[in-house]
């Protein structure tokens, strides 16, 4: 797979090609520290992915977006942008990209866009004359499992985060309203913990008490504290430890 890294800071490049390397997958990788320069690689090379930056010297990211339509359809790259800045999520997402990820970027996270990017490319090699079924398939990753919640609003004065759900570690009522933790941050949103709870994968999230909903994947430990009762541990920064409710036991000790 080819992929152009689009980022005028040299460290975010060099970070950012680390990280991809590291992700164990098959890929050649190419740089440009601008849109111009982009564009050219993308006319010369065509990757099959761009990780671009939004706010650089010249052309932004965006602006990169808008320019690719010049070059044939079949050759425009999927676009992943990587930025410091979550105001731009929802844009990014009109403007069709694969995933949007925020720096500092996790290797878990990163993964998880480098998966549907795999599920594109086999896809693309092997669409045995089908002429629609690579976009078909490219839609289905874009809207990924559509009865279930990808992407959380959390409103913050005139402000609208968009939040992956893949980035939640918890959620925990709080009276009236629901505390969100994800990447270190507490935000609180005005939808009850249940109704959360019947959007959300039910491989993903858990019920572990009747004010908690957690992540399944940051549960790193279950500990039992006397007979009948459980903790569970998260590997949050803080390694939260939260009570499993009665109601919940069987449920937690079957994962």
């Amino acid at each position: 797979m080819k992929v152009l890294i689009v980022d005028d800071e040299p460290l975010a490049r060099v970070r950012m090609r680390k990280l991809l390397l590291e992700s164990g997958k098959e890929m050649e990788i190419d740089e440009a520290d601008g849109a111009d320069k982009a564009l050219n690689k993308i006319k010369e090379n065509k990757p099959f992915a761009v990780f671009l930056d939004i706010q650089m010297p010249g052309k932004s990211g965006f602006e990169l977006v808008e320019d690719l339509a010049e070059i044939p359809r079949e050759d425009i790259p999927h676009v992943i942008f990587a930025t410091a800045f979550d105001e731009y999520a929802i844009k990014a997402f009109e403007k069709n990209a694969i995933d949007y990820l925020l720096k500092p970027i996790e290797q878990d996270r990163l993964l998880q866009t480098l998966e549907k990017l795999t599920l594109l490319e086999n896809s693309k090699k092997n669409k045995n004359g089908s002429d629609d079924l690579y976009e078909k398939l490219m839609n289905l990753v874009k809207n990924k499992d559509e009865k279930y919640l990808q992407r959380l609003q959390v409103k913050i004065g005139d402000r609208t985060l968009l939040i992956n759900t893949a980035d939640i570690v918890r959620f925990e009522s709080d009276e009236k309203y629901t505390a969100v933790y994800a990447n270190d941050n507490r935000y609180i949103i005005d939808t009850p913990i249940i109704d959360l709870e019947s959007k959300l994968d039910p491989e993903a999230f858990i019920r572990v008490h009747r004010a908690n909903l957690v992540a399944v994947s940051r549960i790193a430990e279950i500990r039992r504290q006397f007979p009948g009762k459980l903790t569970v541990i998260l590997n949050d920064s803080a390694k939260t430890v939260i009570p499993v409710g009665r109601n919940y036991v069987d449920k937690v000790r079957d994962l």
